[in-house]
């Protein structure tokens, strides 16, 4: 069943915005998980990594109880579309993924899993971006990689991941490479 989740107002039209009450426990989590790392960083003298770190909890987390019966074959492509619907999209996460292969891909986020009324500091959302979705993948991939090609919080119009699965067997293939 549906709950009225949120009124907007905009001149006489009024819109409710309703969500599952799972979804509501789901993006409960999400709050005291941002909270817990804010909190984590004032704590710290402001680390960044304890920001990271608890946000990949909460990924690592959410993949093992939405996701992680499905299986343990993974690769790229198998990956995406569970993650997106049992994760990305319940938490409001907007992310275009593009140059999709086996074990590549680079993603747009363009709207964070955090929103503007929970934190007004574009730095500590694309940190707990970061380490949210570093813990969601990573689950499925423990020799991947996520690189942060660009950021919101610099200046970027959208966050830009490059998500790798195997960086090992990467680094180990450019090394023959170069040895030949």
């Amino acid at each position: 069943m549906k709950e009225p989740l949120k009124k907007i107002e905009s001149g006489e039209n009024i819109v409710w915005i309703t969500q599952p009450k799972e979804i509501e426990k789901l993006l409960r989590r999400k709050s005291t998980a941002l909270n817990i790392a804010k909190g984590k960083i004032n704590d710290s003298g402001g680390k960044i990594e304890t920001a990271i770190q608890t946000a990949e909890a909460f990924g690592r987390g959410l993949f093992a109880e939405r996701i992680r019966k499905n299986t343990n074959e993974w690769t790229m492509e198998t990956w995406l579309k569970p993650v997106a619907d049992k994760i990305f999209n319940p938490l409001g996460t907007a992310a275009a993924f593009t140059e999709i292969t086996k074990d590549k891909a680079k993603s747009f986020v363009f709207r964070y899993p955090i929103n503007d009324e929970e934190l007004k500091e574009p730095y500590l959302s694309s940190l707990f971006t970061y380490g949210f979705l570093r813990g969601v993948f990573l689950s499925a991939f423990p020799n991947g990689a996520i690189i942060l090609n660009r950021s919101m919080a610099e200046g970027a119009q959208m966050d830009e991941f490059i998500f790798k699965t195997d960086i090992e067997n990467e680094e180990i293939n450019e090394s023959k490479m170069t040895k030949e």
